[in-house]
C-alpha cells in the first residue's frame, strides 16, 4: 500500500529539514520498541516513521518522492542500514550521549568577604580587591603536559568517549581512562604538576552601590576561575561585611539614633544639634517631651537600592535625670514642687486612677 510520508510524520510539504528532524526525533522516541514492549502497533508505527524519515531527510530522495508521488514498500526507498540499531544509532547517540562530545568544564565560582566602613556602604564607592585564583598554566597552556608529553588514549582511540549498545540504543559514555580528553598525559607539566592551572593574584575593581547592607552579595560574572577545555569562567561572589556605626542603628534605609537631653530641655523645649550621615543638623525639642519620644528627620537616611529613594533618620530622646544637685538647685526644685501638681499630668493621672481601682 502506498504511503504519504508527510502524513506519516504529520508535517506539511513545505516543512524544512529542521522541522523534519525535530518531528522525527519526537515521534521516534515516543514509539521506540524499547519504550513500548510487546506493542506491535507501536513497532509498526516506529518502522513507518523511520521509513518516512529516510526519504524526506535526504534532499535527493525527497525531490524524487515529491516528483513521483507515493511509493510502495516494493517500489524502493529501503533503508541502507543493516538493522534498526544502525538506523537509529545517530539519533540516540545524540540524545543519550553522556560524554565525549565536549571536554569543556566550567570554572569554579569564588567567594570573597569584603570589609566596609559604615560610611562606605552608605555612600558607595569603587574598591579594588585582590583575588587569589587559578589560571591556565603558562607553561602547558592548560594541557597539563610538557611539550610532547601526551599520547592518544588507547581505550577510546582519542575520541574521549566509549560507545555501548543496549538493545536499540547506542549510548556514548565519557572515557574513564582519559576523563573525556582523548589523550593520556605521559609527562606531566613541571610547573603545574599536570593540573593544567596555577594560582595567581588578580586585582579586581568592585563598584559598591550606595546603601548596600551587611551580608549582601554582589555577583561579578566571569571573574571566578577559568574553565578548562574552552569552558566558561566561573563567577565571583562578594559578601559585604559592614562595620557598625558608633551612633546609628540601621533598619532598611532608615537610621535610628538615641540622643540624651536634660530634664529642663524636655520640660521647656529647646533646639539641639543631632548627627546625620553627612555632619549634623538642627532639631527642635518641643516643651513637654517625654523620655523615649522619637522625632523624624525626613530624607536624611540611606539610599534604598531597589527604589533609589532616601530613608529617614529617627532621633529617640533619652531624658537624663541628674544624679547630683548642689544646694541652690535643690532649693529651686523644692520651690518648684510647691507649685507643681503632678496629678494634673495625663500619664500620672491615668496611673493613679487604675491604681485606685485596683486597691478598691
Amino acid at each position: 500500500m502506498s504511503k504519504d510520508y508527510y502524513e506519516v510524520l504529520g508535517i506539511s510539504r513545505e516543512a524544512t529539514t529542521i522541522d523534519i528532524k525535530t518531528t522525527y526525533k519526537k515521534l521516534a522516541f515516543e514509539y521506540h520498541p524499547d519504550r513500548n514492549p510487546d506493542n506491535t502497533e507501536a513497532e509498526e508505527r516506529f518502522k513507518e516513521i523511520n521509513e518516512a524519515y529516510q526519504v524526506l531527510s535526504d534532499e535527493g530522495k525527497r525531490a524524487q518522492y515529491d516528483s513521483f508521488g507515493h511509493i510502495s514498500n516494493e517500489g524502493g526507498y529501503r533503508s541502507n542500514y543493516s538493522n534498526i540499531n544502525d538506523l537509529f544509532g545517530d539519533l540516540f547517540d545524540e540524545v543519550f550521549s553522556s560524554g565525549g562530545r565536549s571536554t569543556a568544564y566550567r570554572g569554579n565560582d569564588l567567594k570573597y568577604d569584603l570589609q566596609l566602613e559604615f560610611d562606605e556602604a552608605a555612600f558607595g564607592l569603587a574598591k579594588e580587591i585582590k583575588i587569589k585564583k587559578r589560571k591556565l598554566c603558562d607553561n602547558c597552556e592548560g594541557s597539563g603536559a610538557e611539550a610532547g608529553g601526551e599520547t592518544i588514549c588507547n581505550t577510546c582511540g582519542g575520541k574521549g568517549a566509549v560507545a555501548y549498545s543496549q538493545g536499540f540504543f547506542s549510548i556514548n559514555q565519557s572515557c574513564s581512562a582519559c576523563s573525556g580528553r582523548g589523550k593520556i598525559i605521559t609527562n606531566p607539566c613541571k610547573n603545574c604538576s599536570g593540573v593544567g592551572t596555577e594560582y595567581f593574584e588578580q586585582k579586581v575593581q568592585v563598584n559598591i552601590p550606595a546603601g548596600i547592607s551587611n551580608g549582601a552579595r554582589l555577583k561579578m560574572r566571569g571573574e571566578g576561575e577559568p574553565g578548562l577545555g574552552g569552558g566558561q569562567s566561573g563567577d565571583l561572589y562578594i559578601r559585604m561585611i559592614v562595620k557598625e556605626h558608633p551612633l546609628f542603628e540601621r533598619d532598611g534605609s532608615n537610621l535610628f539614633c538615641e540622643v540624651p537631653i536634660n530634664f529642663v530641655q524636655a520640660a521647656l523645649g529647646d533646639e539641639i544639634e543631632v548627627p546625620v550621615l553627612k555632619g549634623t543638623t538642627k532639631m527642635k525639642i518641643p516643651s513637654g517631651t517625654q523620655p523615649g519620644q522619637s522625632f523624624r528627620i525626613k530624607g536624611k537616611g540611606l539610599v534604598d537600592i531597589q527604589t533609589g529613594n532616601l530613608g529617614d533618620v529617627y532621633v529617640v530622646v533619652n531624658v537624663v535625670i541628674p544624679k547630683k544637685l548642689n544646694k541652690n538647685q535643690k532649693e529651686l526644685l523644692k520651690e518648684f514642687s510647691k507649685d507643681y501638681n503632678d496629678n494634673s499630668e495625663p500619664l500620672i493621672e491615668k496611673y493613679l486612677n487604675k491604681f485606685k481601682e485596683l486597691i478598691n
